[in-house]
């Protein structure tokens, strides 16, 4: 997913820029008029530099003063993409964003975003930008913080487990709980009402709405959560065993042997580049079963009814296949990664005529991670909380020529964005998405005056939001396509998909 959904340049405080006092220190915002303000680059957690590099987060320190809260500040290390904006980068970016509608009020809904990027890339910047999105104008106060990524927030080793005297490995997880925490101590000074906190994330940020569901540590710090395609069935979860053995191999690389005594301090001594250099290839990080933050998969979790009982949105793209070009995963890589081989599954999706390679690929692609997820832990969660399950495939009519359907996180922008060029129906669609997803932010139920009525789903029995060209509830879509992908996942775990 991009790391902004519409770049706006940074602000610089002025004579009646906002003072807020949090429990660290004073910050300074920027006001952005009619009691509206940003917030920028506040420290949640200590800098994860020298002996706290792969350590979970640590309190941050106090200041004395006013800090300068009026300009983003490092995103975390991360391989730079061809063609994207310079973004300043650094290992100090334990920091979060906010953006209220009202700096004086009180009891506002919360939305805590957490950004997508196959976790190596991306910051809690992509959706602060935009400094009064649809969802603020509302009403809501918007935060949204950076996590560790790539090794630095992924790594497991028998060294690290050694000094924890623990599984380890989910330091971006830890992030993604002491920005959490930070909310619950401190949004009410910005006009937020901390226990009507909701999470929501995409790709990633949706992976990690999964993970936080499910981590007992987390629970309490938040009201409601929605994921966008954040997938859960498949790959969701790594054993500590395999992370290890991955830890090891990339230490290797970089030239660290794993009964070197000396390994942690040579591993830390490493520069940014030095780590960064130390996993070339496709990205292929994910949670890991530590025991700790995460103690079985998370899928496993879901449907044992192990997660917050909070209420759930949860949903899809039509062609979540348009992620896969950056990340590699191509017929050969999905048969030696995952085990799937598209011949075998070929008459699964050939019911209603024969498919060329190509179609069969992207069509496998997106049901394997992605709609086979939302639609399975929809129906799990269903069974200890309100859940509703959508699936976006709406493509503006000039494009759907020279479109398969909507791409990964295509959603996102009619909810948090605006965007001067899009046609009536686009519009539409976008004040539709924007009404359902504030309603659910503000009142845990998307539903309301004037809004075609969303069922929630009934276990096993998913009732579908649909959006397209034309827009419905759906139930059971896909059907013959999701058995065969929720029977092998039952198969490979051993656990019933309906109840």
């Amino acid at each position: 997913m991009p790391d902004t959904l519409n770049e706006t340049p940074a602000l610089s405080g002025g004579a009646d820029a906002p003072v807020v006092m949090t429990d660290l220190g004073a910050v300074r915002g920027v006001s952005l008029g009619g009691g509206a303000a940003a917030f920028r680059d506040i420290p949640f957690a200590a800098p994860p530099v020298g002996p706290l590099r792969w350590r979970e987060a640590q309190p941050a320190a106090a200041w004395s003063g006013t800090l300068d809260a009026s300009r983003f500040g490092f995103a975390c290390p991360q391989a730079v993409s061809p063609g994207a904006p310079p973004v300043p980068q650094g290992e100090d970016c334990l920091t979060l964003n906010i953006v209220t509608p009202d700096v004086g009020g009180t009891g506002l809904p919360v939305l805590f975003s957490i950004h997508g990027g196959a976790f190596f890339v991306g910051s809690g910047r992509y959706i602060a930008d935009k400094d009064l999105s649809p969802i603020v104008r509302r009403g809501v106060v918007l935060v949204s913080a950076n996590y560790r990524l790539g090794r630095f927030g992924f790594l497991a080793h028998p060294a690290l487990t050694a000094e924890a005297g623990r599984g380890t490995g989910n330091f971006w997880l830890s992030d993604e709980i002491a920005a959490l925490r930070w909310v619950q101590r401190n949004i009410a000074r910005f006009g937020g009402d901390p226990a009507n906190v909701t999470i929501l994330g995409c790709s990633a940020g949706g992976s990690s709405v999964n993970a936080l569901l499910t981590t007992e540590v987390a629970h309490g710090l938040f009201a409601a959560a929605a994921c966008h395609s954040g997938g859960g069935l498949f790959n969701a979860a790594r054993p500590l065993a395999r992370a290890q053995a991955e830890g090891i191999a990339f230490a290797r690389r970089c030239g660290i042997a794993p009964d070197d005594p000396a390994v942690l301090e040579k591993l830390r001594a490493l520069t940014v580049e030095e780590i960064l250099a130390g996993d070339p290839g496709p990205p292929d990080f994910g949670a890991i079963i530590d025991g700790h933050l995460i103690t079985r998969p998370i899928a496993v979790s879901f449907a044992e009814g192990r997660r917050a009982p909070v209420p759930l949105i949860v949903g899809s793209t039509g062609n979540e296949a348009s992620i896969f070009g950056m990340m590699g995963f191509d017929a050969a890589t999905l048969r030696a990664r995952f085990g799937i081989d598209l011949g075998e599954v070929r008459g699964v999706y050939e019911e209603d005529g024969p498919l060329s390679d190509a179609e069969l690929l992207r069509r496998v692609q997106t049901d394997f991670l992605f709609t086979s997820a939302s639609l399975g832990l929809a129906s799990f969660a269903a069974r200890s909380a309100p859940t509703w399950a959508y699936h976006f495939d709406y493509v503006p009519a000039a494009r759907r020529g020279g479109k398969p359907g909507a791409s990964h996180c295509a959603d996102m922008p009619y909810i948090f964005a605006d965007d001067a060029r899009r046609s009536a129906d686009d519009v539409a669609v976008a004040e539709r998405q924007q009404r359902y997803w504030y309603n659910f932010i503000a009142t845990g139920d998307p539903n309301g005056p004037g809004l075609p009525d969303w069922p929630c789903v009934a276990p096993g029995r998913p009732a579908v939001l649909m959006t397209d060209d034309t827009s419905g509830i759906a139930t059971a879509p896909h059907a013959r396509r999701m058995a065969y992908w929720h029977g092998r996942w039952s198969g490979e775990t051993g656990v019933a998909m309906l109840p």
